[in-house]
């Protein structure tokens, strides 16, 4: 194997890559790339076993094809400090990789490429194209409400519920639920509910551009999810589990509605949630016809309130909510205004934009 690239051709794939890398792998494999060089185009390929992320480089000079593993951390360091305009060479010499750019030379251990793990995708049964920047706001919507190593190990990651020209992404970790959805995406007849993982899900969001109009495509199977661009293919493994039926989580019987503005509500949450207890991060919300009262206290005998004008002609309401959860949503939510639902202050409270979006949020209430 021997290919001549430019540092910045190398570096943007292996940036891409690095995210899936094992810092703390088991098996020594885990933490090296898989360099592939076929047809003038060099790829590489990083796997921890549940998630397989490929990054290709295009080659404008003849190389010899071939393929090694080489320490990805080791790699990327190497590109990262060497001048902006290099040119690398890289040639497989016995079970060395030599890296050589202007009078700088690196010697590099590898592993055999037959050791490196692959990920066996099984058949794909449903396949749609989407642009880039709908599926990461989509995700962006609700990723942080997945549990983070919760023992119901279906709700550490994100429900993608595909249907008929509609795609719908559900989060909860048990005390808050974020769902949004996409309608009129060409998915044909295809029906689909998958977990992906939460590492999958934020790598997802990483790797997605918000900022372009190419699309990706979407390949659902029963045990794999791949999105493919022109700059990544990326597969993960998904969660074999039932997700719960998250319809019956969102209040229907609503008996009291306010509307107010959404960075008021933030900016009062944010001063309130500073004296709130530190660990359980609990405040109160006294609810009067067109005023919000915000209460926090802590164990240091420390209180806060907040008062702010809203459009509210309901009954008194006095509930307790967890002020992270609170907060999560209205920095998520893009409207000038937003509009809380509540049934009862025993049921969680509904929190949606004022304007037409596919979002919505629960946020159950705690003791206090």
């Amino acid at each position: 194997m021997k290919v001549t690239i430019t540092r910045a051709a190398l570096l943007k794939p292996l940036q891409m890559i690095s995210g899936v890398v094992e810092r703390r792998q088991t098996f020594p494999i885990l933490a090296n790339v898989l360099v592939t060089v076929k047809e003038q185009s060099l790829s590489l390929t990083a796997t921890d076993l549940e998630v397989e992320l490929v990054g290709s480089a295009p080659l404008t000079e003849m190389s010899e094809s071939g393929s090694i593993t080489v320490s990805a951390r080791k790699l990327l360091d190497i590109c990262r400090a060497l001048p902006d305009m290099s040119v690398l060479t890289l040639v497989l010499e016995g079970e060395q990789l030599v890296l050589r750019s202007g009078r700088s030379r690196f010697l590099l251990t590898t592993l055999p490429t037959q050791d490196f793990p692959s990920m066996d995708n099984g058949p794909f049964h449903t396949e749609f194209v989407i642009n880039q920047d709908k599926l990461k706001k989509l995700i962006g919507k609700v990723y942080f409400a997945m549990g983070q190593q919760d023992v119901r190990h279906y709700l550490n990651g994100a429900l993608f519920d595909i249907n008929q020209g509609t795609m719908r992404c559900v989060a909860t970790d048990g005390h808050r639920l974020a769902m949004s959805g996409i309608s009129s995406i060409d998915t044909g007849d295809a029906t689909a509910k998958v977990i992906l993982p939460r590492k999958s899900v934020l790598e997802l969001m990483r790797l997605l551009d918000a900022n372009t109009d190419e699309t990706a495509t979407v390949n659902i199977g029963d045990n794999h999810f791949r999105v493919k661009s022109s700059d990544f293919t990326f597969t993960s493994k998904l969660i074999n589990a039932q997700y719960p039926d998250y319809d019956k989580l969102i209040p229907r019987s609503i008996e009291n509605t306010a509307m107010a503005s959404r960075e008021a509500l933030k900016q009062a949450l944010t001063r309130a949630s500073i004296l709130s207890n530190e660990k359980f991060r609990g405040i109160r919300l006294q609810l009067e016809p067109d005023t919000l009262r915000i209460m926090a206290n802590n164990p240091e005998q420390e209180e806060a309130e907040e008062i702010i004008p809203l459009e509210y002609q309901g009954n008194q309401i006095e509930i307790g909510f967890n002020v992270a959860y609170l907060l999560d949503v209205m920095s998520t939510i893009g409207s000038d205004q937003v509009r809380w639902s509540f049934s009862d202050p025993s049921g969680g409270v509904l929190i949606e934009a004022s304007e037409k979006d596919d979002s919505l949020y629960v946020v159950m209430p705690m003791r206090l």
